[in-house]
């Protein structure tokens, strides 16, 4: 079994997060978009942005980059829960039974041991991979190529070797069975959330969605999708105020820039995020946002799934698919007071001043 680096929760509080680099241990750190461990592999560039050994173990996470034509053939991953977010382009994919065609803002969610495969349809085309072990960016660095290219094109190396596949727990399935060409399958998912675990497509825009303090809070998959072990939540709302200082000792948060800019103070320092950037808090953390702009997009993906309730604490639900302007950050008494006695939530101070 492996072990990892994980500081108390007071040294965590002690820790400024670190910038560009992976940490190599469980802390929290600042990735700008294009930063990472780079891999060429099938004429893809693979960033790895996260670890588990930069996770305490609990997800790893990659940017896929690539251009038309660029594939993947069906593949399962046996040990861990995948979820997909499209920052540009077109791609399509394929689940058991259906095929889509994905543009910026749909996702995927596909459970361990269900095949899945893509082909990249734009010119430029960049997904997020979201692996609640790691594996597969595992298995990219091991057969990839390193590279300190920013752009995809190098000849990188084949992932179809089986037998390297299989001491990471992916598995390619039989091609011939299950060709990329057949596009005869009709779409069977995207405007839900299905009620257990299976996979699914949610196009942009959809998923229950919930509103307050001037912004829209979409689930793109929530605890009964994925075993509890993360939830991923959509935010979109205009320039906001900072929330309360807080951490959490028992899960993890973390934020994607999707648009917009954001405001995060992580353990004192503040760091602006723009399109692509990600910033992990640990538990730990002491931290806060706020929107910077008018048209921000925000999209947290938190590990396990113990502080899902928090938003329906928080919020109302809504059919609506846009925030509403001029909502101050004032979090509603009953709500705020219920998450901080039920939930994993330590409030330690007033939101903090912007620099």
């Amino acid at each position: 079994m492996s072990t990892f680096d994980i500081p108390t929760i007071d040294i965590t509080h002690t820790l400024a997060p670190e910038v560009d680099q992976l940490p190599g241990r469980c802390a929290p750190y600042y990735l700008a978009s294009g930063e990472g461990l780079r891999y060429d592999l099938d004429d893809q560039l693979v960033t790895v942005i996260a670890r588990p050994e930069d996770t305490g173990g609990q997800f790893g996470a990659a940017f896929v980059y690539g251009g038309k034509g660029a594939s993947a053939p069906f593949l399962a991953h046996d040990r861990e829960h995948t979820f997909l977010y499209v920052f540009e382009g077109q791609i399509q994919l394929w689940l058991p039974g259906e095929t889509q065609i994905l543009v910026q803002g749909d996702s995927v969610a596909v459970p361990p041991g269900i095949p899945y495969a893509y082909r990249m349809l734009a010119h430029t085309n960049r997904f997020l991979s979201w692996t609640t072990a790691g594996d597969g960016h595992a298995l990219a660095a091991a057969s990839g190529s390193q590279t300190q290219s920013h752009v995809f094109g190098g000849q990188g190396s084949p992932t179809r070797d089986s037998e390297l596949a299989e001491q990471f727990g992916v598995r390619f399935l039989d091609v011939e069975k299950m060709d990329l060409d057949n596009v005869d399958r009709p779409p069977l998912t995207g405007v839900g959330l299905p009620s257990g675990v299976s996979p699914f497509v949610l196009k942009a825009g959809e998923g229950d969605r919930l509103k307050s303090l001037g912004q829209l809070n979409t689930y793109l998959t929530r605890s009964r999708n994925t075993e509890s072990t993360y939830f991923a939540m959509h935010s979109r709302g205009a320039k906001s105020q900072y929330i309360p200082r807080h951490f959490h000792r028992k899960h993890t948060e973390n934020f994607f820039c999707v648009e917009g800019r954001i405001l995060l103070h992580a353990n004192g320092q503040q760091i602006l995020l723009t399109k692509g950037d990600f910033l992990h808090a640990p538990a730990g953390t002491i931290h806060s946002f706020a929107f910077e702009s008018n048209t921000t997009q925000m999209l947290g993906l938190l590990t396990t799934g113990i502080f899902e309730k928090f938003f329906e604490y928080m919020n109302t639900p809504t059919d609506d698919h846009i925030h509403d302007e001029g909502g101050d950050m004032t979090f509603p008494g009953e709500g705020f007071g219920r998450a901080r006695a039920e939930l994993d939530l330590e409030v330690v101070g007033p939101p903090p001043e912007r620099e």
